[in-house]
């Protein structure tokens, strides 16, 4: 009887886990999904694409710029992944680096940077 009872137990608490596990990754999914969505409505804006300014971007999508910085804490997680994940060095990686300087706050000891991957050596440097 009490062995059944245990038995119940732990296959109750491996299902909890189970879920919870299953559900933190959907939601960094869906954060990943709502940035890279973000990033590609930003960047394939066909008035904004002659520009070579990274801000003009920004300006001009400001909608899609709000769901990346709505996406909080978790999503400058997935930020810094991304850029340090990423070959490239261009136009979506410094709107990458430019969100995630706002998310940090005050916490960017960051003040001059000229590209994404740039920001993010230097990032990582004063994070050490």
């Amino acid at each position: 009887m009490i062995r059944n009872r245990l038995v119940r137990g732990m296959v109750s608490l491996s299902t909890v886990f189970m879920m919870a596990a299953c559900s933190t990754q959907t939601e960094e999914q869906n954060i990943a999904g709502t940035i890279e969505r973000s990033l590609q409505q930003m960047v394939s804006k066909p008035v904004i694409m002659a520009s070579s300014n990274p801000n003009d971007y920004i300006a001009g999508s400001p909608d899609a710029y709000e769901q990346i910085l709505n996406t909080g804490e978790e999503g400058l997680r997935v930020l810094l992944e991304e850029l340090e994940s990423s070959t490239e060095n261009g136009l979506k990686e410094w709107i990458m680096a430019q969100a995630s300087t706002e998310l940090l706050g005050e916490q960017n000891f960051v003040n001059e940077w000229h590209s994404g991957k740039d920001w993010l050596r230097q990032y990582k440097i004063n994070e050490e």
